[in-house]
């Protein structure tokens, strides 16, 4: 088995070092596995040296987030040169989008009523750039927010099972009362540096995206979806499987994985459709576009 969709504690949302995502992985028998963290590469050098220790293939891969029509779309970026030079302009300009960003969220979420401060966020965030996760632990620890009735579908409701992922969904997305637009994360445009920068540009979990964008994007150099991934029924697995084989484009298969107190019901590798093989595939694009360079 392989997972292709895994945070670390480098992204802002992520619970598990590096090391321990390794320490799982081995112990469950993964024979590869990908760290994607949001819009950083900060453990993809660790990953290669445990890779080394544990006996386990690791991919470099990264989670960017970019905006088409104010669609907050994810986009996989698997083998990229994350050590050339301008590809770090190039993350260092979204991560100072995604900081102001962040402002952004916070002044709306203040606007709609809940209470924080900015050294709330500070404190939770760690130095990192604040996610749907930081926010909503933020405002949860006010007790000025106890008993707001916004907050109880996140505590002990239909949103609690996966508490900082729906609060996200709920309010930061495109649409959503504190959405937050990133100019310079546009998708499209996000497709093309990733290809230019040696990766293979895959959108995650699609089923945010409506079937429309994911064609077009298909025509912009989209090379796959993450077809198998722990946010898609087996009714949405089928359906993106049928689109990937019309358009004869890339499929991977990623869980998604945060940790149990960000993401309390997804487990590492708990998708179908995991086997190797999808890593093969990957990497007989990769050898290919090496080959036409």
């Amino acid at each position: 088995m392989i997972d292709l969709h895994i945070h670390t504690s480098a992204s802002s949302d992520g619970q598990h070092t590096p090391r321990e995502i390794f320490e799982m992985a081995k112990k469950i028998g993964l024979e590869a596995i990908a760290f994607a963290d949001h819009n950083t590469v900060a453990a993809l050098d660790e990953g290669f040296e445990l890779s080394k220790e544990f006996g386990i293939e690791f991919i470099p891969a990264l989670e960017i987030n970019t905006i088409y029509d104010e669609l907050d779309l994810h986009l996989l970026a698997y083998y990229i040169d994350y050590r050339e030079p301008k590809f770090k302009v190039w993350l260092d300009e979204i991560n100072q989008e995604k900081v102001e960003q962040g402002f952004k969220r916070f002044e709306k979420l203040r606007e709609l009523g809940f209470v924080l401060d900015i050294e709330d966020i500070e404190k939770i965030s760690k130095g990192r750039i604040p996610s749907g996760a930081t926010f909503l632990k933020a405002i949860l620890s006010r007790k000025e927010n106890t008993g707001n009735p916004r907050l109880k579908p996140y505590i002990d409701g239909e949103r609690s099972d996966s508490p900082s992922l729906n609060f996200y969904l709920d309010y930061l997305r495109g649409g959503k009362p504190a959405y937050a637009s990133l100019a310079v994360c546009d998708t499209v445009d996000s497709i093309k540096k990733v290809k230019g920068f040696g990766g293979v540009p895959v959108l995650a979990h699609p089923s945010d995206t409506p079937p429309g964008v994911i064609k077009l994007l298909i025509k912009e150099g989209l090379a796959g979806l993450e077809v198998y991934s722990s946010r898609h029924t087996e009714e949405e697995i089928r359906y993106y499987l049928e689109v990937v084989k019309r358009h004869q484009i890339l499929y991977t298969a990623g869980s998604d994985f945060h940790g149990k107190q960000i993401k309390p019901n997804v487990e590492l590798a708990c998708i179908k459709g995991n086997g190797y093989e999808v890593l093969q595939r990957l990497k007989f694009y990769i050898q290919n576009l090496q080959h036409r360079r």
